[in-house]
């Protein structure tokens, strides 16, 4: 499931829409409890680095990447969401419009999967 960029995307300039040069959008959220590592996955795969040390997400962060799949650019974007229970209500309504979801979990810590169940 896919959106063509220009029906998800509000109406832009000229001189913005010659910057927009992908063909579809697609909207990804990572799910997961705190401290699992959707922080590190989220910058590891849109800048290819990994910082050591995170602060707490609040809310949602966001990132991007683009992708070229039969000649077409593709734009992906990440919403990383908080996995503090206290932010539960808030990360849900992220969930509109998302083609898929990444589900993270600890290994080490069993509860961290089961809570994504």
């Amino acid at each position: 499931w896919c959106l063509p960029a220009e029906e998800f995307l509000p109406q832009k300039s000229a001189a913005e829409d010659k910057s927009m040069s992908y063909a579809y959008l697609f909207k990804y959220i990572i799910i997961g409890d705190t401290g699992v590592g959707k922080s590190c996955l989220l910058l590891q795969f849109t800048d290819k680095r990994f910082q050591q040390v995170h602060d707490l997400t609040i809310g949602v962060e966001f990132g991007a990447r683009m992708i070229t799949i039969d000649g077409k650019q593709i734009k992906l974007q990440i919403w990383d969401t908080a996995g503090q229970e206290s932010f539960r209500s808030i990360t849900r309504s992220y969930y509109r419009g998302a083609a898929g979801a990444l589900l993270v979990y600890d290994i080490t810590r069993r509860e961290t999967f089961n809570h994504l169940t």
